[in-house]
């Protein structure tokens, strides 16, 4: 498949993953080039998850090709695609919840570190890596939550706690799962800010999943929309914005305009 521009951190080639008759994933092809911010989305159980599973190692493709910086990587196990640079975050919020904040924002960046013997002692040892978990805990707005306990953030703190653990094993490509789930209006604002950052301040790539098109019309260079497993429309957001067929099958009057607004 050829593509203008850089060469794509990720390509999928004719994605397939069927559970009995469904076919979850039908055939997907799409690009995500790096600095792109490239959001996926479509109705619930349009296949945006699975497609996710597949992606990051969690469940493996009946047909198709996974390239992950030009390697093919569809016999690769989830743990070793972090290690290559593929960083998935969750729907649902998954953090050591007996750490302190700084504790599991350690336990990530040490992640990039493997040693041997107890992966626990070998950090709370390691003054290097706190330092490191501060300045980050600093630029996500949680220096001052740091020492206490993940539970104690309110819903939106923890995704943004989430995107920190991520972003400390400095991936190539970030898969965000509906990282604005459950979160209110200023929380999302937050996630929204700290995912725009992720284009400015380090050229990473974003693969996005999520429902609030407020979110996706501002943040994605391109969107790709899924319906049945299949992918009905891939392109520039004012293209998806007017393409009928997406409009019919999705966006309908949720359709926004440039700025935001209702269309």
């Amino acid at each position: 498949m050829s593509t203008q521009g850089p060469a794509a951190v990720l390509e999928i080639r004719k994605l397939v993953k069927s559970f009995g008759a469904l076919r979850a994933t039908d055939g997907v092809s799409l690009q995500v080039r790096p600095g792109e911010i490239h959001a996926l989305i479509g109705p619930n159980g349009a296949g945006k998850t699975t497609l996710v599973a597949q992606l990051s190692g969690q469940l493996r493709p009946d047909e198709g090709e996974i390239l992950f910086m030009g390697q093919v990587i569809n016999d690769v196990s989830a743990h070793a695609r972090v290690g290559l640079g593929m960083v998935r975050s969750f729907q649902i919020t998954r953090l050591f919840k007996s750490f302190s904040v700084v504790d599991n924002v350690a336990l990530a960046v040490q992640s990039l570190q493997p040693q041997r013997g107890s992966i626990w002692r070998s950090v709370a040892k390691d003054q290097a890596l706190y330092e490191t978990a501060m300045a980050l805990l600093k630029k996500v707005g949680l220096a001052e939550r740091a020492e206490q306990l993940a539970p104690a953030l309110s819903h939106g703190e923890q995704r943004v706690l989430e995107l920190s653990l991520a972003l400390a094993t400095e991936p190539k490509l970030l898969l965000l799962d509906e990282p604005m789930a459950g979160t209110g209006p200023e929380e999302s604002q937050r996630i929204v800010e700290m995912i725009d950052s992720l284009r400015r301040d380090k050229q990473m790539a974003v693969l996005l999943v999520e429902h609030d098109m407020d979110a996706v019309f501002r943040l994605a260079d391109r969107i790709s929309v899924l319906v049945n497993g299949a992918l009905i429309a891939s392109g520039s957001p004012e293209d998806i914005r007017k393409d009928p067929q997406v409009r019919a099958a999705y966006l309908g009057d949720e359709a926004v305009s440039p700025a935001g607004a209702p269309a």
